[in-house]
């Protein structure tokens, strides 16, 4: 059986046990002085509709739901989308910084099976550079204190050297690759895969 099976059977949605308490909802984390991140809720489509329009050319080159994220109401979908993927141990996160929206961190499910949390990530601009993603993973431990996840899983189209520079800092390793994934500016990319052991 091959990893990319393993993985898509993992992403089903489960429909069996999904917890969301108010303590969750209400949940902030302090990651650093000027880091924070706080549950992702349906009110703050005009934040990101503004974060995702003032980065729209640098988020658009990577991550293809940029160009669908045009209005308030696209906004509120992107959002609910995410908080309600009924993934198993779904959990999205703002992040601010310097008190500014500046991008969203997730786990965006954790695979029962295999233990493995797989993240997803994107910043604005303006906060790039910063080491900001860097220092939220060193905080994934906690985040992920209370779950089965023993390893947590990056995937980065291939030309994206932003993200696996990330990856690999973590310390994670390439453990496989989704051909053809998708296509950006006309030509295909292969998606990477990478994962560590918590």
């Amino acid at each position: 059986m091959s990893l990319g099976y393993l993985r898509v059977s993992c992403s089903l949605k489960l429909t069996t046990i999904k917890i969301n308490t108010h303590k969750e909802e209400h949940l902030h984390i302090q990651i650093a002085e000027h880091i924070k991140l706080a549950p992702l809720v349906e009110s703050d489509a005009a934040d990101i509709l503004k974060t995702v329009n003032l980065s729209r050319a640098s988020l658009g080159e990577f991550l293809p739901w940029v160009e669908g994220v045009n209005n308030i109401e696209s906004a509120k979908k992107y959002i609910l989308d995410r908080v309600n993927s009924g993934l198993n141990g779904s959990r999205w996160y703002k992040i601010y910084y310097k008190d500014n929206l500046s991008g969203i961190f997730a786990v965006k499910s954790i695979c029962p099976e295999l233990n493995v949390a797989e993240l997803g990530y994107w910043l604005s601009s303006d906060a790039q550079g910063n080491g900001i993603i860097s220092q939220v993973i060193t905080r994934v431990p906690i985040i992920l204190k209370n779950t089965s996840a023993t390893v947590i899983e990056f995937r980065c189209l291939e030309q994206n050297a932003a993200s696996i520079k990330i990856a690999l800092k973590s310390g994670a390793s390439l453990v496989g690759t989704i051909p053809n994934f998708v296509s950006v500016d006309n030509t295909r990319q292969q998606l990477n895969i990478y994962q560590v052991a918590l």
